[in-house]
């Protein structure tokens, strides 16, 4: 009954609303779920709207006992881009179905590993050989049916990172290339938008908020070379699944806190083997080339790219009908229908 009321009392909150959006699929799942609009018009359509908000409410019923319905409307609301989806970005995507998020956009051009099984809730053994961004968005939908996935197979470099992030309120980080993280970052102070960095080392990782309007960014204190990059990405570097659930749990904490008006700008240093978390103020450096100077070295190209890490190149595989991985020199050939080939080298 306090759920029904729930539903009704939101319902009347948007009364004065000529259409509002509800959170119910429009095309079943897994790849493409949106929302339908609702006229207010007449009664059949007021009692459809209670209806719908009922199932909304009961699905977060527990959920709206902490963050009230506001929240909870909030969320339903927000955009947000995931880049990557492997350990880290897979484990940020299935929180924030769960919290009811209202579009979720992941991309990765790799394919599930044996290797990745271990520290992913998501995959499973079915899944080896299969694009990760697919999975992750199939997996996503039957979690939370009523809201937007999108999934994109590519990577994500300085052609195509603007356009992915120009109308999301939210960007996390979850990319193993501290290339790449320093080129979102770029992005993401350029266009004004969130970005929430995590990053992962053994059982050891870290997470800041980044509002480029209120706080230091990623440049601030990463001084990147491309010997960093050897020991960063270029390496297999190990780790459990213990610190990515916890590092994926602090960047969608630090989102939520942020949407409720209570932002924390700190850069928070989580050590899972002694089970400690250390809160680390991070002040603006005042010669930044990315959020004091604007001019965005990763972004504009003025930086080497690494020589490891997953590449498109031009190659043509006729009469694909699934993804294709064989090798090539010594690096791995990843060929997708309709899309294309990548590369991945050095690792």
């Amino acid at each position: 009954m306090i759920t029904f009321l729930l539903a009704f009392s939101a319902t009347c909150l948007n009364l004065s609303n000529s259409s509002i959006d509800i959170g119910v699929p429009s095309l079943p799942p897994p790849f493409s779920i949106g929302t339908i609009s609702i006229p207010t018009f007449s009664r059949q359509h007021l009692f459809l709207k209670i209806i719908l908000h009922y199932n909304l409410v009961e699905r977060y019923s527990r959920q709206l006992l902490v963050l009230g319905l506001g929240i909870q409307q909030r969320l339903n609301e927000v955009k947000i881009l995931i880049a990557g989806c492997g350990a880290l970005g897979s484990a940020i995507a299935e929180l924030l179905a769960r919290l009811g998020v209202g579009e979720i956009t992941v991309i990765d051009a790799d394919v599930v590993d044996v290797t990745n099984l271990h520290r992913v809730h998501l995959f499973d053994e079915n899944d080896v050989g299969k694009p990760k961004a697919e999975i992750c968005a199939k997996k996503l939908s039957l979690i939370n049916s009523s809201i937007k996935i999108n999934y994109i197979i590519d990577i994500l470099d300085e052609q195509n990172v603007e356009k992915l992030i120009s109308d999301k309120d939210y960007v996390f980080d979850a990319l193993d290339s501290l290339y790449y993280k320093l080129l979102l970052n770029d992005a993401t102070v350029k266009l004004r938008k969130i970005l929430i960095y995590g990053g992962i080392n053994g059982e050891y990782g870290s997470v800041k908020l980044i509002d480029s309007n209120q706080t230091s960014c990623l440049s601030c204190f990463i001084n990147y070379s491309d010997q960093d990059e050897i020991g960063n990405s270029c390496d297999v570097i190990g780790t459990t699944p213990l610190i990515v659930e916890l590092t994926a749990t602090l960047q969608v904490n630090l989102m939520l806190n942020h949407l409720r008006g209570n932002p924390d700008y700190s850069l928070f240093y989580i050590d899972s083997r002694e089970l400690k978390i250390e809160r680390i103020n991070v002040e603006k450096n005042f010669q930044c080339k990315t959020c004091v100077l604007n001019e965005y070295p990763f972004l504009n190209q003025k930086i080497t790219k690494p020589n490891c890490g997953i590449f498109r190149v031009n190659m043509k595989v006729t009469e694909l009908d699934k993804p294709k991985v064989f090798k090539n020199i010594g690096n791995v050939i990843l060929c997708y229908p309709n899309i294309g080939c990548f590369e991945k080298r050095g690792r």
